[in-house]
């Protein structure tokens, strides 16, 4: 790794790749045009080595020891045969290169696109949520409380915002019966979810972020698992509970069709590791949870509709899914 002034453009991320790695000739970057550029500045690199993806960190101690533990992560996988992106290693042997204020590492650019939702690729997803958690099982993680998570409850003041929006849009008591029940869900989950409760729940290295957005789909075939910035300890529930929301349940209101996906990617999460009693108990609950978070979250932010829906509609949408995750969370507690 080395130190230098700080330095801004293309030509400057050039300079930097061809000081620090063995490329052969390379075009100019270019930013990688389909995905936001919030945290990360991220620039497609084309070389006679191949293709690489750029990222660029901040460099300060807590981003930097999250790098080495993913950088270690991926190494796991890739020897694992899990599709990720292996680190390009710099001519010094590093993974990455730091400036004054910014670090830079350079991965295998996987081509595809979002997740597309088939049979095969809910299987598929689950098989490699499942294998994720079975070979990274004895890998140990930077230190923190795995029993804590992102979306264990919704933050009141964000559920608050999007029941004014609802109310504005028609306020009625179709409205309020619908919020009512979502947070007599939200209060049975606090309770299902209490924190020391999560001492039943498994722990190990998981992904954190599992979601359509990160697994890359040529066809019906998973290409490359990405974003590992969220990985570290946890309870295996937080990121089967994601992978349900977001995959699963999405804005479905046909009871059959909820079922026979979350079934199809449990099953096959199943392959390699199988839920505790108290996983699948509780996971409904961590479903819902997560998955009002994230309408809540999102809807003020993409100008008031999420998936093509308002808030208000969005109040139906959970109140029927957050029943039927309620009774299924009823059918696993009594083995129905």
């Amino acid at each position: 790794m080395t130190s230098r002034t700080r330095m801004e453009g293309m030509d400057i991320i050039a300079q930097i790749i061809r000081e620090h790695y063995d490329l052969g000739e390379m075009a100019m970057p270019y930013l990688l045009a389909t995905t936001h550029q919030r945290r990360h500045r991220k620039m497609v690199v084309e070389s006679d080595a191949g293709k690489f993806l750029a990222k660029t960190y901040k460099n300060d101690p807590v981003t930097l020891d999250a790098l080495y533990f993913q950088h270690n992560l991926v190494g796991h996988l890739v020897n694992n045969n899990l599709p990720v992106a292996g680190i390009q290693k710099t001519r010094d042997g590093h993974t990455f290169v730091t400036m004054d204020t910014w670090a830079l590492e350079l991965q295998a650019f996987i081509e595809g696109g979002q997740m597309p939702v088939t049979e095969n690729t809910l299987k598929i997803s689950g098989e490699a949520l499942g294998r994720f958690h079975h070979v990274c099982q004895d890998m140990p993680a930077p230190p923190r409380d795995a029993r804590k998570w992102r979306f264990s409850e919704v933050p009141r003041q964000t559920f608050r915002t999007f029941y004014e929006h609802a109310v504005k849009e028609r306020n009625d008591q179709e409205v309020h019966a619908h919020c009512n029940n979502i947070v007599k869900f939200l209060k049975d989950a606090k309770t299902m979810l209490d924190i020391d409760k999560r001492y039943a729940f498994e722990t190990g290295v998981i992904h954190g972020d599992w979601h359509g957005g990160n697994l890359l789909f040529v066809g019906e075939k998973l290409n490359g698992i990405i974003d590992m910035e969220f990985a570290g300890d946890g309870c295996y529930l937080e990121d089967i509970a994601y992978a349900v929301s977001n995959l699963c349940v999405r804005t479905s209101v046909n009871s059959e069709k909820l079922l026979y996906r979350t079934n199809m990617l449990l099953n096959a999460y199943e392959i390699h590791r199988t839920l505790s009693y108290a996983e699948r108990v509780a996971l409904y609950y961590a479903v819902g949870v997560k998955h009002i978070t994230t309408v809540s979250y999102q809807l003020p932010q993409q100008n008031g509709r999420v998936a093509g829906y308002t808030p208000r509609q969005w109040m139906a949408i959970l109140d029927y899914q957050t029943r039927w995750l309620a009774q299924q969370s009823h059918k696993a507690r009594w083995g129905e």
